[in-house]
C-alpha cells in the first residue's frame, strides 16, 4: 500500500489510507495533518493556502532540497543570488534587497524556529516529518514576520517505546554517492533518542578548461541528534542538535554574458584621440542573453581593472579579453554557449557550516490550556571564492616601457617619469606579483563572499482548546542576531584584481613606501582566502558588522459564530532595532598610512550615527494583523468543503544600506524603508468522490507598498523602495480514479507589476536618446551622462588644438562644468527625468546619472506569469503473486518567461523552461526493502534561473545562475 501523505490539493499528495476492498475499488485520500495554526489538523480544514510534504512525498517527487520545491508548489520560484545568498519567492515576494540588514520576504523555519541565516540552498532534506510552505503574509502565527510566506521544515521526532531504523544508499552519474538514515532508540517508557544523518559526494558537472579540472562538485554532510522526554502526562520536552558542513568547489555563479561595447574612434564624424577613447566604452551594452552578441566578452577598457592596467602601463590600449568562455557550434541552431564550461585561473572553493541547537517544552496548564517555550541557538558560516571573470585573457601583460606609462605620469604628477625603470624589479619576467592572487602575466581577478553569524531566539506561546465558541493562540518572541562581528572572520565581500596591485606597487615604489608583501611569489597551493592578511589593501572590500534585536507579540482569536462559520482575528506588534557598523568600502589604496582595517568611521552629530560611535542605528515598529471568515457548509455535492476570505496586513522592516565609499559617503540614502502589503484573498478546499478527489483554489490581490529592490551604485548595493501590485490565482488537485492510479496537478497564475516608479537603467542611461551620451569616469570607472552637443564640442576643440588630448576624461567629474560660455554653449541645456520622476535640466558640460525610465507596468523580478506541474503514478501490487509491488511515477513542471530586473530589458529576459522527472520503485513492505531507478531533469536542459547585472566598474556583464543537469541513478533502502 502507498503510505504517508503529502501535499495539499493540486500541489501533490499521496493517499495516506487505502480501502482494502477489490483492487479496482476507488482509493480514498487520507488526511494530511499539519500544524500551520499551531495545532494539529487536517490540511483541508486550514483556511490558508499551504502545501505540505512528508518524507515519502519528498522522495517520490525527487525534492532533495530547497531549490526543488518550485516544481511542486504553485507561484513559487527559486534562484541563487550573486553572493552566498539565494532568493526563495512566493507569489513574487522574496528578497531583492542586497544588505546584511535586509529581511527575507519568505521566512525560513526549522521546527518553528526562524532562521535568519540558514542552509536552505546548500543542505539536503533528511529524516523529515513534514515540510509546510504557507503562501501569503504571515505575522500572527509565526514568530518572525514574513510578507511572502513561510517555509517550515519539521524534523522527525523521537518515538517513545519503539525501536526504529532506516537507511538509504544512492549511486548515480557524476559518481554520485548519497546516503541517509536514522536510528530511534527508546529509553524506558518516557524518553527516546533519535540519530539521523545524510551525506552527499559527487564529481563536478562544470568543466574548468583552464585548470583542466571538474568543478561545482559536492561534498557535504549533516547529522542530527534529538532527545524527547515526557516525565508526566502534562509535560513534554524536546532537545535537538544539528550540524551541517560543506567543503567543495560549488560555484556561486555560472556563465557570464556580455555584448562587448567597443572603444569608439569617432563621434559625430569627429575623430577621438587614443587617450580620449579610454572613456568611450561601458564594457558591455544591452543584448538578450540568447543573442550571439552576448558572447563577446567584456571590453576591459570599460572596467576598473582596465583603468588600473592602463595607468600602470601593463595593459596598454589592447583589450586582453578578446574571446569568451567556450562556445559550441550547434549546427543549424547557430552559436550557443556551453553553460557547463568556464575559464578560471583557479578552481572555486565553497565552505559552509551550521550548528543549530533547539529546545522545546510543552506544559498542559489545564486540560484546555497549553504553555509552550521554544528556544534556539544557531551559528552559520559560509565563505566562497571564485574567479571574478570566469574567462581567461588572450593577450599577456605589456610590462616594458610603454607610452601609456609616461601618459600616466603626466596625469599624476606624484609619479616620476622615470619610474618605468622599476618595471624589471616590480614585474619579474613580465609578471605581476599579487599578494592574494599570486604570480600572473595577464589580468586576473577573484572575489570572496561570505560571513559568520550567530542567532539566539526565545519564544513563548499560550494556546487554548476550549469546548466553547472562542479559542486563542498567543505568543511572544525575541530574536538576537549578529553577523560579521569577529575581527578574525573578515568575510563579507572582496574583489582582487592584479592590475590594481601593479598600479599600487608602482605608486608605493615611487613614493619610497614598502611594497606589498609576497612571501611566496607563486602562491603555490594557496588561495586568496589563505593570503588575505587585512594589510594589503590594493583590492576592493566591503564589510558590514550588523546586529538585530527584534521583539514581537502576536496572536489570533477564533470565534465560532455558528456551527460552520468561524471568525478569525489576528494582531501583531513588531519592534526591530538594527545596528550596522560604518566601515567605508575601500578600493586600491597604497600601503601608506593604512588605518585599522576594521575601524568604524564615526559621523559625529549625524542623526543616523547615534553618539558618533560609527554605527548606523534604525528602529522599525509596526502593528499588523489579519481578519477573515471560514465557512464549512454541509453541501450535497461534496464530501467536505471549506470557503474562506481574509484581509491581511503584511510588513517587513526597513534596513540600512551597505557602507559607501569613504570619498563619497552620500552617493545614496543610508536607509531604505519598510515594505507593506495589503492582501485580499479568497479560497476554497473541497473533497469529492467519497474522499477520492481533492480540489482547492485560491485567488489573491496584493497592494504592495515599498517593495525593496537593489541596484549597484559606486560598487555598493543601494537599496530603494518602489510600489507594486500583485494579482494571482492558484488551483491544486489530486485524484485517485482507481486503487492503483494517482494523478495530481497544480497551476499558478501571477501578474506582478511595478507601479508609479521611475528608475535609471545603467545599461541604457540615455534612455535611447540621441542628444545624450554615456561616458566613463577616468577617476573610478563609473558611468555618467552628458549632452551629446557638449561632448562633440569638446572633441572638436581637441581637434582644433584649443584643448589638450584627454580633456574629455574630466567630463564625468564636472571639470568643464561652468565653462560652457567659453565654447559658445552658454544657453544650451538638456532636460531629463531623475530617479524620483522629477523633470530636471543640465548644462552642456554638466554630468548626471541618466534619464530615468517610467517603470509603471513592468514585471517584478522572478515572477513568471504561469507555473504548472503535473504528476502521475501507477502501482502494480503483488507482482506475480509475490510480496513485491512496483510503482512507476512521472512528474512534469513548466515555468513561463520572467525577468531578472524591473527594467525588463532584453538582457533581463529569462526564458521559459520545463523539467521532467521519472522513477520506478520496487517495494517489499514485508521486508522493508525498496529498490528505485530514477532520473531527474531527464531532458538535460540547461536552465538559467536568474541573472545578476554587475556595476559600471565591472563593465556591466551579467552573472547567470543555473539548474542542475540530468541526474540519474539507483537507490536501495531498508527499514526496521
Amino acid at each position: 500500500m502507498l503510505a504517508g501523505a503529502s501535499l495539499v490539493a493540486m500541489s501533490w499528495a499521496v493517499p495516506a489510507a487505502v480501502a482494502q476492498e477489490d483492487t479496482e475499488a476507488q482509493r480514498t485520500l487520507g488526511t494530511v495533518l499539519v500544524t500551520t495554526q499551531k495545532t494539529e489538523e487536517s490540511i483541508q480544514d486550514v483556511p490558508i493556502a499551504v502545501s505540505a510534504f512528508d518524507e515519502e512525498a519528498l522522495d517520490k517527487l525527487q525534492l532533495s532540497g530547497g531549490p526543488d520545491l518550485v516544481k511542486s508548489i504553485p507561484n513559487v520560484n527559486f534562484t541563487k543570488g550573486n553572493f552566498t545568498s539565494y532568493n526563495f519567492r512566493i507569489r513574487g515576494i522574496g528578497v531583492d534587497a542586497v544588505s546584511t540588514s535586509a529581511d527575507a520576504g519568505v521566512g525560513v523555519h526549522q521546527n518553528d524556529v526562524p532562521l535568519t541565516s540558514n542552509s536552505l540552498f546548500e543542505a539536503e532534506f533528511y529524516d523529515v516529518e513534514r515540510i509546510e510552505v504557507l503562501r501569503g503574509p504571515q505575522g500572527t502565527l509565526y514568530g518572525r514576520n514574513a510578507t511572502g510566506g513561510v517555509f517550515n521544515l519539521i524534523t522527525a521526532k523521537p518515538v517513545l517505546e519503539e525501536f526504529q531504523a532506516d537507511a538509504k544508499l544512492t549511486y548515480g552519474n557524476y559518481n554520485t554517492v548519497k546516503a541517509k538514515g536514522m536510528v530511534n532508540v527508546p529509553l524506558g517508557d518516557s524518553a527516546a533518542l533519535r540519530f539521523a544523518g545524510s551525506m552527499l559526494q559527487r564529481d563536478g558537472y562544470v568543466d574548468n578548461v583552464t585548470t583542466g579540472n571538474d568543478v561545482d562538485d559536492r561534498d557535504l554532510y549533516s547529522i542530527r541528534a534529538s532527545f524527547a522526554w515526557e516525565p508526566t502526562d502534562r509535560l513534554r520536552t524536546f532537545l535537538s542538535y544539528e550540524h551541517f558542513e560543506e567543503d567543495d568547489s560549488r560555484i556561486r555563479s555560472g556563465k557570464q554574458y556580455c555584448a562587448k561595447d567597443p572603444n569608439k574612434t569617432s563621434y559625430a564624424g569627429i575623430p577621438i584621440t587614443a587617450i580620449d577613447q579610454l572613456i568611450t566604452s561601458q564594457g558591455c551594452v544591452e543584448a538578450k542573453l540568447d543573442d550571439p552578441a552576448s558572447l563577446g566578452g567584456v571590453n576591459t577598457a570599460g572596467t576598473l581593472a582596465g583603468l588600473y592596467g592602463f595607468l600602470s602601463g601593463t595593459v596598454g590600449g589592447i583589450d586582453p579579453l578578446t574571446g569568451n568562455a567556450i562556445n559550441i557550434d550547434a549546427n543549424t541552431s547557430g552559436i550557443i554557449p556551453d553553460l557547463r564550461k568556464i575559464e578560471s585561473y583557479f578552481d572555486p572553493t565553497y565552505e559552509g557550516q551550521q550548528d543549530l541547537f533547539t529546545w522545546k517544552a510543552e506544559f498542559d496548564l489545564t486540560d484546555s490550556l497549553v504553555m509552550t517555550y521554544l528556544g534556539s541557538y544557531n551559528e552559520n558560516e559560509v565563505i566562497s571564492q571564485e574567479d571574478y571573470n570566469e574567462y581567461a585573457a588572450d593577450v599577456p601583460f605589456n610590462t616594458s616601457a610603454s607610452p601609456f606609462v609616461a601618459l600616466a605620469a603626466s596625469i599624476d604628477p606624484a609619479l616620476p617619469a622615470g619610474f618605468t625603470a622599476l618595471y624589471p624589479l616590480l614585474f619579474p619576467g613580465g609578471n605581476i606579483a599579487d599578494p592574494q592572487l599570486g604570480l600572473f602575466n595577464a589580468p586576473v581577478a577573484a572575489d570572496i563572499s561570505g560571513g559568520y553569524s550567530e542567532q539566539t531566539t526565545h519564544e513563548l506561546r499560550l494556546q487554548s482548546d476550549f469546548d466553547g465558541p472562542f479559542n486563542f493562540n498567543l505568543g511572544a518572541i525575541s530574536v538576537d542576531f549578529e553577523t560579521n562581528q569577529d575581527p578574525k572572520l573578515q568575510e563579507s565581500y572582496y574583489v582582487f584584481f592584479n592590475t590594481s596591485t601593479a598600479f599600487n606597487q608602482l605608486l608605493n615604489a615611487a613614493l619610497g613606501a614598502p611594497l606589498f608583501p609576497l612571501e611566496d611569489p607563486a602562491n603555490a597551493g594557496n588561495t586568496p582566502i589563505e593570503n588575505l592578511d587585512g594589510v594589503s589593501r590594493q583590492y576592493f572590500r566591503s564589510i558590514t558588522p550588523y546586529k538585530l534585536k527584534s521583539f514581537a507579540v502576536f496572536g489570533e482569536g477564533y470565534y465560532d459564530m455558528t456551527d460552520d462559520l468561524q471568525l478569525t482575528v489576528g494582531l501583531r506588534y513588531t519592534s526591530d532595532d538594527k545596528e550596522a557598523g560604518r566601515i567605508p568600502t575601500f578600493l586600491s589604496e597604497s600601503i601608506v598610512d593604512i588605518p585599522d582595517p576594521l575601524a568604524y568611521a564615526p559621523v559625529p552629530g549625524a542623526s543616523n550615527d547615534e553618539g558618533g560611535d560609527g554605527t548606523y542605528n534604525a528602529t522599525f515598529e509596526e502593528v499588523t494583523g489579519r481578519i477573515g471568515f471560514d465557512w464549512s457548509p454541509d453541501l450535497n455535492w461534496s464530501d467536505d468543503s471549506l470557503f474562506y476570505a481574509f484581509y491581511s496586513r503584511g510588513y517587513k522592516g526597513g534596513g540600512i544600506n551597505p557602507p559607501q565609499p569613504a570619498g563619497s559617503p552620500d552617493s545614496f540614502p543610508q536607509f531604505f524603508d519598510p515594505e507593506f502589503i495589503n492582501s485580499y484573498e479568497i479560497g476554497t478546499k473541497n473533497t469529492f468522490a467519497n474522499g477520492g478527489l481533492q480540489l482547492n483554489a485560491t485567488a489573491f490581490m496584493y497592494d504592495y507598498e515599498g517593495y525593496q529592490i537593489t541596484q549597484i551604485i559606486n560598487r555598493t548595493s543601494a537599496n530603494f523602495n518602489v510600489d507594486a501590485e500583485i494579482n494571482g490565482f492558484e488551483i491544486e488537485g489530486i485524484w485517485n480514479p482507481t486503487s492503483t492510479l494517482v494523478l495530481n496537478a497544480n497551476l499558478g497564475l501571477l501578474d506582478a507589476q511595478v507601479k508609479d516608479t521611475y528608475g535609471i537603467d545603467v545599461l541604457d542611461r540615455t534612455n535611447g536618446r540621441a542628444d545624450l551620451i554615456v561616458l566613463k569616469s577616468a577617476a573610478n570607472a563609473s558611468n555618467c551622462v552628458v549632452s551629446a552637443q557638449g561632448y562633440a564640442t569638446v572633441l572638436g576643440a581637441i581637434q582644433a588644438g584649443a584643448l589638450d588630448p584627454g580633456s574629455t576624461l574630466g567630463l564625468c567629474t564636472g571639470d568643464l562644468e561652468g565653462a560652457e560660455a567659453l565654447f559658445g554653449l552658454g544657453g544650451v541645456t538638456v532636460s531629463y527625468t531623475d530617479s524620483d520622476g522629477v523633470a530636471q535640466t543640465a548644462t552642456a558640460f554638466e554630468p548626471f546619472e541618466g534619464d530615468a525610465k517610467n517603470l509603471d507596468g513592468n514585471n517584478l523580478p522572478g515572477t513568471p506569469d504561469t507555473t504548472l506541474s503535473f504528476g502521475a503514478e501507477y502501482t502494480w501490487e503483488s507482482l506475480g503473486d509475490s510480496a513485491w509491488n512496483m510503482r512507476l511515477r512521472g512528474d512534469y513542471y513548466y515555468q513561463a518567461d520572467a525577468f531578472s530586473r524591473v527594467w525588463n530589458t532584453g538582457r533581463d529576459e529569462l526564458d521559459s523552461w520545463d523539467n521532467i522527472n521519472l522513477s520506478i520503485l520496487f517495494d517489499n513492505p514485508e521486508s522493508g526493502l525498496q529498490f528505485e531507478i530514477f532520473g531527474k531533469n531527464i531532458a538535460d536542459d540547461d536552465v538559467i534561473t536568474g541573472a545578476y547585472l554587475t556595476d559600471d566598474s565591472s563593465g556591466l556583464f551579467s552573472n547567470v545562475f543555473l539548474n542542475e543537469p540530468a541526474l540519474y541513478g539507483v537507490s536501495v533502502s531498508k527499514s526496521w
